[in-house]
C-alpha cells in the first residue's frame, strides 16, 4: 500500500490556512518527501511526522517555495540527532546549484552525523525508489519564461512533471506548470492526476482531465484568493471530469 500525505497544499503566497506544497509518499519503510519549501520543518511536526522518518527528499524545481527549507530541514535532522543517511534527488542541472546552497548553509559533511547522498536523474530516465515505486519525468514549460535571463544569469531551468507508478498504479504530478499542455505530457492511461490550480485556469483542467481520465484528480498549489472561485466551479461540474478533491494540509489517500 501506498499512503500520499499531503504535508502542504499551498501557492508560493505565504499563507496562514495552507503551507508551501510538498507531499510525502509513504511506503513499506520508506518515507519520500516531494519539495520542500520554507517552513517545511514545523509543517512535518505540526502533523506528527518523526522528522528522522524522511529517508529521501526529491525536489521538483529551483522556485522558494519548493525548494528553500532544504538546509532547515537538513540543519534539523542533525538537531533531532538523525544517523541513518538522507537522500537528496533532483534534476541533473539542479543537483551543483543545490549542493553549493547546502555549503553556503553551512551543512558541511564532515559536522555532520549523518550522511547526505545526492541522486540526479535526466528526462525519461527511469528512477527507482522502491521495489514497487518508480518515477519518470518531462520537462514542462513552467520556467520558459526565465530563458530571456540565460544571457546574463546562469540558471537551471529544470521544471519536470513526474509520472510515478506503484505497482500496476500510474500517478501523475504536475509539479508546477506552465500551460494546459503540460498536464498532457505523459500518453499513457494515469489513474491519480495531483495538479497544482495556480498556473492554470479551472476551464482548461477540466478539458486535460477528460483526456486523461483519471479515476481521481487531487488540486494542489491552491492561491488563497482563488479558493472560492475554484470551488465554485468544481460544484457546478458534471460527473464527466471524475472525481475532482480540492485539497487540505493534512489529506491523506491510499493508493493500493
Amino acid at each position: 500500500m501506498l499512503k500520499i500525505k499531503f504535508i502542504g497544499t499551498g501557492s508560493a503566497k505565504a499563507s496562514l490556512k495552507r503551507n508551501f506544497t510538498s507531499l510525502l509518499f509513504q511506503i513499506s519503510s520508506e518515507n519520500i518527501l516531494i519539495d520542500c519549501g520554507e517552513g517545511i520543518s514545523k509543517a512535518l511536526l505540526q502533523q506528527n511526522i518523526d522528522l528522522n522518518l524522511i529517508d529521501k527528499i526529491i525536489i521538483s524545481h529551483l522556485h522558494s517555495d519548493h525548494f528553500a527549507g532544504l538546509s532547515g530541514l537538513l540543519t534539523n535532522f542533525k538537531l533531532a540527532g538523525r544517523s541513518k543517511p538522507v537522500q537528496v534527488i533532483t534534476h541533473k542541472s539542479n543537483l551543483p546549484f543545490v549542493k553549493n546552497f547546502l555549503l553556503s548553509s553551512f551543512i558541511i559533511p564532515e559536522r555532520m552525523n549523518y550522511e547526505i547522498q545526492f541522486e540526479d536523474f535526466d528526462y525519461n530516465q527511469e528512477i527507482n525508489l522502491t521495489d514497487d515505486l518508480k518515477f519518470t519525468t518531462k520537462q514542462n514549460s513552467h520556467l520558459d519564461k526565465y530563458k530571456i535571463h540565460l544571457e546574463n544569469y546562469e540558471l537551471s531551468l529544470a521544471s519536470p512533471s513526474f509520472l510515478f507508478t506503484y505497482l500496476d498504479k500510474k500517478i501523475i504530478f504536475t509539479s508546477d506548470i506552465g500551460n494546459a499542455e503540460d498536464l498532457l505530457l505523459f500518453s499513457e492511461p494515469v489513474n491519480i492526476l495531483i495538479c497544482e490550480i495556480t498556473h492554470i485556469e479551472p476551464g482548461e483542467l477540466i478539458t486535460s482531465i477528460k483526456k486523461l481520465e483519471p479515476s481521481e484528480t487531487y488540486l494542489i498549489h491552491i492561491p488563497d484568493e482563488k479558493e472560492k472561485e475554484i470551488l465554485d466551479f468544481l460544484s457546478n461540474q458534471s460527473s464527466e471530469a471524475g472525481h475532482i478533491i480540492l485539497t487540505f494540509d493534512g489529506l491523506e489517500i491510499l493508493v493500493f
